[in-house]
């Protein structure tokens, strides 16, 4: 039986340059302006409390990222990252296909 040796982790895993767009992306500014900018004082203060509310649950979050890491296990936490990264290349590269395609005026019949 081969044994591997430890890997390398990198403990401060609430750090990564992927997860920024995630918590305030292009899509939920936009989304945000819209609603804001058609609605009332009511409009403002819904979509206030939200943004406030995904600040203190991403606080709570990134508090208790050592806990989650303790209870559910590195390699997990690594498993979940690679899985991750994948999905937003997957997005990306669809993304940038649905570009070429707009760009050169391109029509694929069957397929969406």
């Amino acid at each position: 039986m081969k044994h591997l040796k430890e890997t390398a982790f990198d403990e401060n895993i609430a750090i990564s340059p992927l997860a920024i767009p995630i918590l305030a992306g292009p899509g939920t500014i936009v989304t945000a302006m819209n609603f804001v900018s058609s609605g009332n004082f009511i409009h403002i203060g819904i979509v206030i409390a939200v943004f406030a509310m995904m600040c203190i649950l991403t606080h709570w979050a990134f508090r208790l990222g050592d806990k989650l890491v303790l209870r559910v296990g590195k390699n997990v936490i690594t498993v979940i990252g690679k899985i991750m990264g994948l999905i937003i290349a997957i997005i990306g590269t669809s993304m940038i296909i649905e570009g070429i395609k707009v760009a050169f005026d391109i029509q694929v019949s069957g397929i969406n």
